[in-house]
């Protein structure tokens, strides 16, 4: 494909923010033809993204039908990624779709299944694949430069207070609360990191006042590597908020035979080695200028185009992150730890 890619945005909401500069970055290679967001309140934000003539689409099924579209950016709420997606594979649609996939593996694999049968790609924005701290932790461990890898602590902080008519604070639309929601990028990176999990001990802490899902949780797991893994989210603090005494947003720690090290939102990646006695934390270097947005979809462009790509979050790998999700509140539910993978549930 040598002509411009030709993108409709299915959503119109603050996720938006960040998707919109990745695709004006590549005018030379994509074009946004259509947005498609129901909510009148949301279009002069739109406009002020895309610029003032977007045509803007209350229903998304309309701009499906569009002529000589390519693909759709699908930043739905949740509870409509799976149908979104199957519509958009029906009409012969490359689908990129904001993180998570789905509410369950049950819709990931309709998503799939959908796609497939297209002969159409689907990859899921889990964005910190392609950020810059996070990609130096991944390099680090990749090479052997921190030895195995003992144990892994992944924090998620935000102070997130929803209206009463946000579909986040709806456990049937979000698939969940806060783990679904936003721990799937910590959930993710882990995978990508250490591979595949073995098993999962979850609990969680609900204020109704806030949304129907959990607004705290924390997930522990063993990899099959033997590694553990400690993740949380926490959506009740403001620890986030800059200052002079910011603590952090998001917060990886990884320890190895040979070494440590860490990242932290806005500071940047570290490293020790074990064997330097006397030293500190070293800063790294930067590996990327470009937001994990703006990566995942520069690298889905080139993918559709025909071009060299590194997509890092294909669909039929995302499907993994949901199943871990899944189990983390199954064990919530049950009490136990649960084993991976879970029973097919086709």
């Amino acid at each position: 494909m040598k002509k411009k890619v030709k993108i409709a945005i299915l959503g119109g909401g603050g996720i938006l923010g960040l998707h919109a500069p990745g695709f004006l970055r590549l005018a030379d290679k994509c074009e946004v033809i259509a947005v498609a967001e129901p909510n009148p309140a949301c279009h002069d934000h739109i406009r002020h993204l895309l610029g003032k003539d977007v045509p803007i689409y209350a229903d998304y099924k309309d701009a499906l039908t569009l002529p000589d579209l390519d693909a759709v950016d699908i930043v739905l709420p949740h509870s409509l990624h799976v149908e979104a997606t199957i519509a958009a594979a029906e009409k012969g649609l490359h689908v990129l779709c904001e993180k998570v996939m789905a509410r369950n593996t049950c819709e990931c694999h309709a998503m799939l299944d959908a796609c497939r049968r297209a002969g159409v790609e689907l990859v899921i924005t889990h964005d910190r694949r392609y950020t810059d701290g996070w990609i130096q932790l991944k390099r680090l461990i990749e090479v052997g430069t921190l030895g195995d890898i003992l144990y892994i602590k992944m924090e998620h902080n935000q102070n997130v207070e929803t209206s009463p008519s946000s579909w986040i604070r709806s456990k049937e639309q979000v698939g969940g609360g806060a783990i679904m929601s936003c721990l799937t990028h910590q959930i993710d990176a882990l995978r990508w990191y250490l591979g595949e999990v073995e098993s999962v001990t979850c609990m969680t802490q609900t204020l109704p006042s806030r949304m129907e899902g959990e607004c705290i949780g924390v997930v522990n797991a063993k990899m099959k590597t033997g590694a553990l893994a400690s993740l949380a989210i926490n959506w009740h603090t403001k620890s986030e908020i800059t200052g002079d005494h910011v603590l952090w947003y998001e917060f990886n720690h990884v320890c190895g035979t040979l070494g440590e090290a860490y990242y932290m939102h806005g500071r940047g990646a570290f490293l020790k080695m074990a064997d330097d006695e006397d030293g500190g934390f070293t800063k790294m270097e930067q590996v990327t200028d470009l937001s994990g947005h703006q990566g995942c979809i520069e690298e889905f462009i080139k993918k559709i185009r025909g071009e060299p790509s590194e997509v890092l979050t294909f669909g039929h790998d995302a499907i993994k992150t949901v199943e871990v999700a899944q189990a983390a509140y199954l064990s919530e539910t049950t009490g136990c730890t649960v084993a991976l993978p879970l029973a097919e549930d086709r």
